[in-house]
């Protein structure tokens, strides 16, 4: 009985080693993989705080494009604002067109001095880029955490009710790293129903958020009603809009150019698609 004990004992002994050794392996293991992750989170952290660094090079653009006479170009938007103001206050058509540049020097001239409660906290020097079919925006932002220029895309549509936009907002980002659209459109509709504005939300095939937002046809400010605006075009690096007022002005609207259709309209005619094949 005794030598079997001692045997047992023996077995004991000899299987510590080897238990320690197994646990060094495992503790080791974990501490890599520890180690791994704990890279890996930085890597990223590193990589998206370089990614937010990038400034975009429309951005960039918007800055070499500024007219030298900034003062001048800024009037030339504020002239351009008066005669549009006369033109919508008489009956019938009216048309205007504002330039990139204008909106740029009226951005860096007028905007700080006039209006500077309209940026948010840390939002500075907004510029824009205005292409085919889109507006390129952006601005610096700067807190204690991070500086960096935040930028989107903005598509413009008319819909088929009478001055109702469809406005879609793409490629947020903080310089180039993308941001998600839900905080933006949250915001958007706060500022929306303090400055009383009316704005409501659709979302388009892609998934895309469409804010829909209703120019006022009827406003005490008006000489004349209604105000209906027809079209709102985007070429290389001007912005043009058009429309008629009078009585008849909402009677005989047609939109021109692209008409953005609701969801609910989409889905309308999807569902009377379906009844006729079946």
């Amino acid at each position: 009985m005794s030598e079997l004990n001692q045997s047992d004992t023996e077995v004991a002994q000899a299987s510590k080693p080897r238990k320690r050794r197994r646990l060094r392996r495992l503790l080791g293991c974990a501490a890599l993989s520890l180690i791994g992750v704990g890279a890996a989170l930085g890597f990223s952290a590193q990589w998206a705080l370089r990614k937010t660094r990038e400034v975009p090079d429309f951005y960039l653009q918007a800055a070499r494009r500024m007219p030298t006479d900034v003062i001048e170009a800024s009037r030339e938007l504020e002239h351009e604002v008066e005669i549009l103001t006369t033109q919508v206050g008489q009956l019938g058509g009216w048309e205007a067109t504002f330039t990139e540049a204008q909106i740029n020097a009226w951005l860096v001239h007028q905007l700080p001095q006039e209006f500077s409660k309209v940026l948010p906290a840390g939002v500075e020097e907004p510029r824009v880029v205005i292409q085919d079919d889109k507006i390129l925006a952006a601005a610096r932002y700067k807190d204690s955490r991070i500086e960096t220029v935040v930028s989107f895309e903005l598509a413009i549509q008319l819909t088929a009710e009478p001055n109702v936009l469809a406005l879609e907002v793409r490629q947020l980002k903080a310089g180039a790293l993308p941001l998600p659209l839900g905080r933006f459109v949250d915001n958007i509709t706060r500022r929306a129903a303090r400055d009383e504005l009316e704005i409501r939300w659709d979302q388009n095939d892609a998934g895309h958020p469409i804010a829909l937002v209703t120019v006022p046809s009827i406003h005490p400010s008006y000489v004349r009603t209604p105000v209906i605006v027809e079209s709102v075009s985007l070429s290389e690096g001007r912005i043009t809009m058009a429309g008629h007022t009078g009585p008849q002005a909402r009677v005989v609207f047609q939109p021109r150019g692209p008409v953005y259709k609701l969801a609910s309209h989409r889905i309308s005619r999807s569902s009377e698609g379906r009844s006729v094949q079946n």
